[in-house]
């Protein structure tokens, strides 16, 4: 246990290493080895060396334990002697009434780091956290009053954090036991009962030699049953009074009283300079003095005083009204002067405040401080504060600041509700700036949230603004807009017009910024270097904010995109470093996000997929629809590119449908150009390889591609050549639909060569590799089909490849390269029949597969299907054009939902032009 020892005499400081004397250690502190500990070896610890002993060796193993005892049975004293031999780090937090599981873990981060830390999500994210931080430390953490916490708090806290851990530890002290279940991590449990009495008296004697001898052990052992603390008070000539502690807090003098009654209130440990001010002319030394005398007052290794929870809980309910406001006014006034974190400094200012009922200064003081909470990752406690506030203190700075916090906590859809009302509600005569500020937070929010009527009533509603960096957000917010509107022209034109008008470099900038971000999500890659390096070169060196780290993240995505991928690994690291600094949620969703489409562009299909989808999940869950749009839309492309088609086509229809809901049409042509990632499509349009193209994922896709279209034609040394150069790349389960397209072109030169079984084998090969990578199982058959149906599928030189010999009587021939159908002796031109053609190259490439209406409008006027619009049309030239199939042999057939070509055994397709139209 744990034993007072006397005061350091006046004007000499404690020595390093010098024990806390008692269950009161600082609510937060954090040790080093290299500095004095927060926790150490008590002055007088006797009875528990059996405990400390077999505690100290237990957690060598078992990085989790728990001590379980009454009040006053020394288990702070046990758990303070086995930190003072933790070779690490040590973090103590002491958990007092109101506490919850979220600021006793982030409290712990930001101890760890000496730093403010990434606002977390979750509790299961902080604690991963923690636990992440303590293992790479090696450090352990003590927790002091575990039973104070909610009872799935300390659940959470114990098995939550203790079983995550494998370096660091957690070693907690409780007034209750926590119980176990089957699915329960390992952990130490060790239950403290008084002490026996041949320690009893040990501990008596050690006493008598620092403050005297005292006579009566006999009846304090009687009377305390061996508990600590009990016997500490006897020593203290408390033996014969019922409530002991009570007692002696009752015959304490004025002055004394007074600086007791500071102690007890306060939750933090204090320094004798702070209490200082307490009483006039340096009384308040020579109290503390007589206080720690009496065993009421405990100094820890860094000369900080408190009390033992025992005694606050008996002073506070002794306390009158007048003593407990003097108490309160003093540590207001003492800690405003502190050296605290701002957190903990908000919280008890907080707290004092409330206690006074000075509900108003409160209300001020919490939105003061608001911007300084959210910057500690401390906005989830900034919302409790604010929510304690009585309802007629809930004025609209008070709801700004929750809207900002519900924004840094990734709550887009409760701010932007509470942003709508709290606009409505300012009215317009309302305060001009305080409008100003909720319109640009809510135009920002409505951004996020794809609400994007409300976003452009908002801004025409906003006044031209005079603050520069007020001027930037709208403009910024504007050209936004009108992207996710589909009017990517009319946004870029927008920036030009207002850097043309500028020479700021953050406009410029910003301006530049804005620019590569639309032409990267647009896909105009031929646009991207110039605004890309712009960005870079104006905004280097620029003040830390949020929007700081975009740079960095866009830039990584540009660059992959580009195929730079170390620059864009660098730039991944800058960004989670200035992330790190920041700890913005909703950042953290931008730069995930954009992390795994680099994983993509490397072909890392399979990570990258999973990566989007996790982004994808979280952003929805939060609000934040721009992102779980984009991850979506990328993610569809990755299922796409891995060939599992049914299910990429449908989350890109899901994505395209919900964003022409919302109105963000630019967002809709996003994920109609993903499919162009759709094998079917691409193996009916003419491909080339790029030599230069070092992106994995595009190389072994292009020579796959060309190899399989070489094949087709019946050029075994191309397609043999290409088959051999992609080997090397197309390895591993992210390439398996690459391997697959190989294999069906040797089965097609196997086909022409006249080799039947070996072609057989092929095919069987490939259908075996498309399902490595879990691609659709019918993709292989239904590309052998289309493959096969096509008898010429293109020109070589001036003589036509063909499988097998058709007499020319029964040739049926659709020349793309000349826009003619020819059948037998009788020619039909398609050169002036624009609509009709695209139309029919689009099932021909497909014959005997049903085009459903969507893809024939979109072949035909590179349009989304309306049936108000299209219908009627649609069905006028699939009129046209069956007259001019007839008496070719080939015919267009309705099928719901679309049309079908069937065409007869000569028919050949002709196709020497990108996109035949």
């Amino acid at each position: 246990m744990r034993a007072g020892t006397p005061p350091p005499p006046r004007g000499r400081r404690r020595a390093p290493g010098t024990a806390p004397r008692g269950k009161r250690e600082p609510r937060e502190a954090v040790a080093r080895t290299s500095a004095p500990r927060g926790l150490g070896p008590p002055a007088v610890f006797v009875g528990r060396k059996q405990e400390l002993q077999r505690l100290s060796s237990l957690l060598r193993r078992v990085r989790t334990g728990v001590v379980y005892g009454l009040p006053g049975v020394g288990k702070s004293a046990l758990v303070a002697a086995v930190a003072a031999r933790h070779r690490g780090p040590v973090v103590h937090r002491r958990i007092a009434p109101g506490d919850a599981l979220d600021s006793v873990v982030d409290d712990a981060r930001r101890l760890l780091r000496e730093a403010p830390v990434a606002q977390a999500l979750s509790d299961d994210a902080r604690l991963e956290d923690l636990a992440r931080e303590l293992d790479a430390r090696g450090a352990l953490f003590v927790v002091d009053d575990l039973h104070v916490l909610a009872r799935e708090e300390r659940v959470a806290l114990v098995e939550g954090l203790g079983g995550r851990l494998r370096k660091g530890a957690l070693l907690a002290t409780s007034r209750e036991e926590l119980p176990r279940q089957a699915t329960s991590p390992d952990r130490i449990e060790l239950r403290l009962d008084g002490l026996p009495e041949s320690a009893a008296k040990l501990l008596w004697r050690q006493l008598d030699t620092l403050y005297g001898a005292r006579e009566g052990f006999a009846a304090a052992w009687a009377r305390s049953r061996g508990v600590p603390f009990l016997l500490r008070r006897a020593h203290a000539n408390d033996a014969d009074v019922e409530e002991p502690v009570r007692a002696a807090l009752s015959s304490l003098p004025p002055d004394e009283r007074r600086v007791a009654a500071v102690l007890a209130l306060s939750e933090l440990p204090l320094p004798a300079s702070a209490l200082a001010d307490v009483l006039p002319d340096g009384g308040a030394g020579e109290a503390l003095r007589r206080l720690s005398a009496r065993l009421l007052v405990e100094t820890d290794a860094r000369g900080r005083h408190g009390v033992h929870d025992l005694v606050r809980e008996a002073f506070q309910s002794l306390l009158d009204a007048e003593e407990s406001r003097a108490a309160h006014e003093a540590l207001l006034a003492l800690l405003s002067r502190e050296p605290l974190p701002e957190v903990v400094r908000v919280r008890a200012m907080s707290r004092h405040l409330q206690a006074l009922g000075r509900h108003e200064e409160r209300r001020a003081f919490i939105v003061g401080e608001a911007e300084a909470l959210v910057r500690q990752g401390a906005a989830g406690e900034l919302l409790t504060l604010l929510g304690s506030l009585p309802p007629a203190l809930c004025t609209p700075d008070v709801g700004l600041a929750r809207a900002r916090a519900q924004v840094r906590l990734l709550d887009l859809r409760r701010a932007y509700e509470e942003l709508l009302a709290l606009r409505a509600s300012l009215g317009e005569d309302g305060d001009a700036d305080l409008r100003e500020q909720v319109g640009t937070v809510l135009v920002r929010v409505a951004l996020f949230s794809l609400e994007l009527d409300a976003c452009e009533r908002t801004l025409q509603s906003m006044p031209m603004p005079r603050d520069a960096e007020v001027f930037l957000q709208q403009l910024l917010a504007w050209a936004a807009l009108r992207f996710f509107q589909g009017r990517l022209d009319e946004s870029l034109e927008m920036l030009d017009a207002a850097c043309s008008a500028t020479e700021d470099r953050r406009v410029l900038g910003w301006g530049a910024y804005a620019r590569a971000l639309m032409c990267w999500i647009e896909g105009r890659d031929d646009g991207l270097e110039e605004p890309l390096n712009q960005c870079l070169s104006l905004l280097e060196g620029a003040p830390l904010n949020s929007r700081g780290p975009l740079v960095a993240a866009m830039s990584a995505g540009i660059l992959s995109r580009l195929g730079r991928f170390a620059q864009a690994e660098a730039a991944l690291a800058g960004a989670r470093e200035k992330l790190g600094q920041l700890g913005a949620p909703r950042l953290a969703l931008e730069l995930d996000c954009i992390a795994a489409l680099v994983r993509g562009e490397r072909g890392e299909r399979g990570a990258s997929l999973a990566g989007l989808r996790e982004t994808s999940a979280r952003a929805q869950q939060g609000g934040y629809l721009f992102i779980h749009h984009l991850s979506r839309v990328s993610a569809g492309r990755m299922l796409l590119e891995l060939g599992r088609r049914a299910e990429g086509l449908a989350l890109l229809d899901e994505a395209a449908a919900d964003a022409r809901a919302r109105g963000a049409e630019g967002l809709a042509r996003a994920a109609e150009a993903a499919r162009a990632a759709d094998v079917l499509r691409q193996v009916e349009r003419p491909s080339a390889v790029e030599p230069r193209e070092v992106r994995p994922g595009m190389a072994a896709r292009q020579r796959a591609l060309v190899a399989l279209a070489s094949a087709t034609a019946g050029d075994s040394v191309r397609a043999e050549g290409l088959l051999a150069s992609l080997e090397p790349l197309a390895r591993g389960e992210d390439f398996a639909l690459e391997r697959a397209l190989a294999h069906l072109s040797r089965a097609l030169l196997h086909r022409l060569a006249e080799r039947a079984a070996e072609s057989r084998a092929s095919l069987e090969a490939a259908a075996r590799s498309a399902a490595e990578g879990e691609a659709d199982p019918e993709l292989i058959p239904e590309l052998a089909r289309s493959l096969a149906s096509l008898r010429v599928v293109t020109s070589t030189g001036s003589r036509l490849a063909v499988e097998a010999p058709v007499a020319a009587s029964d040739a049926v021939v659709l020349d793309a390269r000349h826009h003619e159908l020819r059948a037998g002796a009788r020619s039909v031109s398609l050169a002036r029949r624009v609509l009709p053609r695209r139309l029919l190259y689009a099932l021909a490439r497909r014959p005997g597969r049903t085009l459903p209406k969507e893809d024939c409008v979109r072949a035909m006027w590179e349009a989304a299907y309306d049936p108000r619009l299209h219908d009627n049309a649609l069905r006028v030239h699939v009129r046209h054009l069956r007259e001019m199939l007839e008496g070719t042999g080939a015919r267009l057939v309705f099928e719901d939902p679309g049309y079908r070509l069937e065409v007869p055994p000569g028919f050949a397709f002709v196709r020497d032009e990108p996109g035949a139209s």
